[in-house]
């Protein structure tokens, strides 16, 4: 099989077209949108007939603990056992668990805007008073906080506050906690302020290096539980002291996403005013509220908490009060957000439930924005195609079809509320019959009875059947929509997706539009085509025909999605298997034992892919080098992990000289590169997945991209365009996955539903960013360490499929439509936070891939040293 000489060049007025739908969204929804909303600047006054109870207050934040491990005797005992004379507050943290985003929750009140999630390092206040502000302002008050730079960035510049910054850095494990320890007995001593927050950092650097699973960790934890619990007892009797976390951390150190064990979090409140053994639940910026209350504060309108009152000792009348001065500031909040509501709500009729929407509404403008500009992608698109000839009845009747579709797909989106999984799942269809169209085989199995569920109408017919069995639209769908999945994986197999594609290339071409613009894809299901894919190529008689090492790569890349399929549904199954081999190290001797296994049969398959005559030398040679370099991963000596690095940049400027060099017996220094560097930063496991792909992706090229003729074009060879588009996409989502940051199913209300991104930065292996950072390695160099061998790999992956034939326009135009798409629909997110990040995490996940692609074009071109066929022209 020969292979793919590029695809004809794309007209510039086709780029420019989708640059300029993309403008309008991009410069008017996406900045009400993304961007922090103005806040509220009324205050209500505290209540006359109300007085505060302590003489001063003190917040301390654990960062990185949750509810688990506070609940944890054998990790903190003392915490665990004053819980009986504290009043316990169950608090669920805002989606974003960052160290930075659920602090400003706590201390400001302010709820975070989606793009906080990239402010981690640099979150400033959000402007307006809060309770911290208002008490510096009291002659009654004098504020002083010790901690990290996450204090220090929203009240650093306030002069009526002392701030005091311990963080020494993030390999910062005990000496900076010991300093805010110190530092509070001081302040506690002196009575040198009586309002004071106390953040202390070294739980969450530990969790990050360790896990919270180590022995590291436990040891950690138990000594900050005895350094509490000595520092808790010279605190004056009538304070307050609020004991909390700013979020939690999975068991592989990780956070940032909204799962269970990061967003749970406890509150041990103690106090003159307070019921010890009251129990209750509550927001993070319930606490903020809390503190209003309790210090006798105005209450800022733009605070968006609720009293605990639960856990005051408070009278009827006094418990009446304090509800409508909160309700009064809550009203003047959702009123502020929410004019139109003017007269609708009442000071005098307390009603919580009707003023918790989102303090940002759905714009009629966004929405016309939204229509006017998906309508002119679809109206453009068929003219380009069409070319103005007469459309027949067969494909005005698919047309029509496609057009419900779409109207469905952002209706659904524009009623997240109705059901958060039908768009989820229509994603995960769209994906699936990309794939299974474009990329399925032409040998066909007659499967007579398969060929009515080709068309619409079986399937419009089961919907409804269905949904009266269920009496619920959005399980019928669902349920429908698993088989769908289900049938055109199947028929990728068989060869019935690629034969009953709609035979209208204007038909077949807006349909592959609709999908790629479909803002809620699931990409992961892109791997059950591929599993029917490869099971057909390795089943087939001619398979054995084939070269060794194509077979041998075959069979490897089949074990490969095997595992990302099975081993990936943390939510079904209550463990991430893959993602605890990203996280294994040799430090135990069943671990070291596992790891060596799988170098080993690496180093064999390695040897049959790229050894030839000398196999047994790339074999030996392979596990010898693995193995070295997952002992130098380890190393805690500085000047060694220093000497490794510079082992790696001498590595990768060997390959860049030697790049011309075609030698089949040369060992390929680029993957030895690309080893060591994966290694020291994500780990053996990673590593082995990262070359698999690697080696066997010319002959994953070979067996699924049939080679064409010439070039190809959109227009006609619509099918061959669409799987070059496709095919980077499924390899890149499968080496993803393998890294453990995809989560597959679900259980939910439907049945199993898709998860809802497959962006998780709560996933991200953190651990290697120490590796060479020295003592303390500073925030940038963490991110250049974790990130750096993602964009190597994704880039030598995407230079690999380059040098095999495969032309990267087509796939650099489908996430300009993934982008277009993500944008054209953020018209209906400002009320669904979670369509919010998922709708941003697609949309960055198909700006890197462009990234990626970009690079890996630019390298070609200075291999190569002629101009690459991808180009745009008019």
């Amino acid at each position: 099989m020969s292979t793919i000489l590029g695809t004809e060049r794309l007209p510039k007025r086709w780029i420019g077209a989708l640059l300029l739908l993309m403008l309008v969204p991009l410069t008017v929804t996406a900045p009400y949108v993304l961007l922090e909303p103005e806040q509220p600047m009324s205050v209500v006054t505290f209540p006359d007939d109300l007085s505060p109870g302590p003489e001063g207050y003190l917040l301390v934040v654990l960062d990185g603990v949750g509810e688990n491990i506070m609940r944890d005797a054998s990790m903190m005992p003392n915490l665990v056992e004053s819980m009986e004379e504290s009043a316990v507050l169950s608090i669920t943290t805002g989606p974003l668990t960052l160290s930075a985003t659920c602090v400003r929750e706590m201390m400001t009140g302010v709820p975070n805007a989606p793009i906080d999630g990239l402010k981690n390092f640099n979150m400033g206040h959000p402007g307006g008073a809060d309770p911290w502000l208002l008490a510096a302002e009291s002659n009654q008050y004098s504020v002083g906080m010790i901690g990290s730079y996450v204090m220090g960035n929203m009240y650093g510049d306030h002069d009526e506050i002392e701030f005091i910054n311990t963080f020494e850095g993030h390999a910062d494990y005990y000496e900076g906690d010991q300093a805010t320890g110190d530092l509070l007995e001081q302040w506690l001593a002196s009575d040198r302020h009586n309002v004071i927050a106390a953040h202390f950092s070294g739980p969450d650097k530990v969790g990050h290096k360790w896990g919270t699973v180590s022995d590291e960790y436990r040891n950690k934890m138990l000594d900050m539980d005895q350094h509490l619990s000595s520092l808790l007892r010279q605190v004056p009797q009538n304070w307050t002291v609020v004991v909390t976390a700013d979020h939690g951390m999975t068991a592989s150190g990780s956070h940032g996403s909204a799962e269970p064990d990061t967003r749970n979090v406890l509150a041990l409140v103690t106090g003159p005013e307070i019921v010890a053994t009251a129990r209750a639940a509550g927001e993070q910026l319930d606490l903020a509220a809390m503190m209003l209350y309790d210090l006798g504060l105005d209450f800022p309108s733009q605070v968006n908490g609720r009293v605990p009152l639960d856990i005051f000792d408070a009278s009827p009348d006094e418990r009446a009060a304090a509800e409508a001065w909160n309700w009064e500031a809550g009203l003047l909040r959702h009123l502020f957000f929410h004019p139109g509501d003017e007269g609708v709500y009442r000071l005098d009729e307390i009603n919580w439930e009707g003023i918790e929407a989102e303090p940002v509404v759905i714009r009629s403008l966004d929405v016309v924005i939204s229509v006017g500009v998906l309508s002119l992608f679809f109206v453009l698109g068929f003219r380009a195609i069409n070319r103005g000839q007469p459309t027949s009845v067969k494909e005005q009747y698919h047309l029509l079809t496609l057009g419900c579709v779409v109207a469905a797909s952002v209706l659904f989106h524009a009623n997240l509320s109705f059901s958060a999984m039908i768009p989820r799942a229509i994603g995960a269809a769209a994906v699936v019959w990309l794939v299974a169209s474009s990329l399925g085989r032409t040998e066909v199995m007659d499967l007579g009875w398969t060929k009515q569920l080709y068309d619409a109408k079986p399937w419009l017919i089961a919907l409804g059947f269905l949904s009266l069995i269920f009496l619920d639209l959005s399980k019928g769908t669902l349920i429908l929509l698993v088989f769908w999945v289900f049938f055109w994986s199947m028929s990728a197999m068989t060869g019935g997706a690629k034969k009953h594609i709609p035979s209208s290339k204007t038909v077949y071409v807006l349909a592959v539009m609709a999908a790629f613009s479909f803002g809620s894809l699931r990409l992961w299901y892109a791997l059950l085509p591929l599993f029917m894919l490869l099971t057909g190529v390795v089943l087939n008689k001619a398979f054995r025909l084939r070269p060794q090492s194509e077979r041998v790569a075959l069979w490897a890349s089949w074990v490969l999605v095997v595992l990302s399929l099975s081993y990936v549904h943390r939510r079904l199954l209550g463990t991430h298997h893959l993602l605890k081999l990203v996280n294994m190290t040799p430090t135990s001797l069943s671990s070291a034992v596992l790891l060596l296994l799988i170098i080993v049969l690496f180093s064999v398959v390695f040897g049959f892919i790229h050894g030839r005559e000398e196999r047994r030398h790339f074999i030996i040679g392979c596990m010898v080098f693995l193995t070295i370099a997952m002992l130098l991963s380890r190393a805690e000596w500085a000047w060694l992990q220093w000497l490794t690095l510079a082992g790696l940049l001498v590595m990768y400027g060997l390959a860049w000289a030697r790049r011309e060099d075609e030698s089949s017996h040369r060992f390929p220094i680029i993957h030895a590169a690309l080893a060591l560097h994966v290694m020291v930063s994500w780990g053996p496991w990673a590593t082995i997945a990262s070359l698999s792909i690697l080696i066997c992706l010319p002959a994953l090229v070979k067996a699924l991209i049939k080679a064409k003729e010439g070039q190809v074009s959109l227009l006609n060879h619509p099918q061959a365009f669409v799987a070059m588009a496709v095919f980077p996409w499924v390899v890149w989502i499968l080496w993803w996955t393998l890294l453990g940051q995809v989560n597959g199913v679900q259980l939910c209300y439907e049945g199993i539903c898709p998860h809802p991104r497959e962006l998780d930065p709560g996933a991200v292996r953190v651990q290697g960013g120490y590796f060479g950072g020295g003592e303390q390695p500073p925030t940038w160099w963490m991110a250049l360490m974790v990130v750096s061998p993602l964009f190597a790999v994704s880039v030598s992956l995407m230079h690999r499929m380059l040098k095999a034939g495969l032309d990267l326009a087509p796939y650099m135009l489908a996430q300009a439509v993934i982008v277009f798409g993500c944008l054209a629909l953020y018209a209906y997110t400002p009320i669904y936070p979670r369509l919010v990040f998922s709708l941003t995490w697609n949309l960055f996940f198909a700006l890197v891939q462009l990234f990626f692609a970009a690079s890996a074009v630019w390298l070609h071109r200075r291999f190569e040293h002629r101009p690459p066929t991808s180009e745009v022209s008019g």
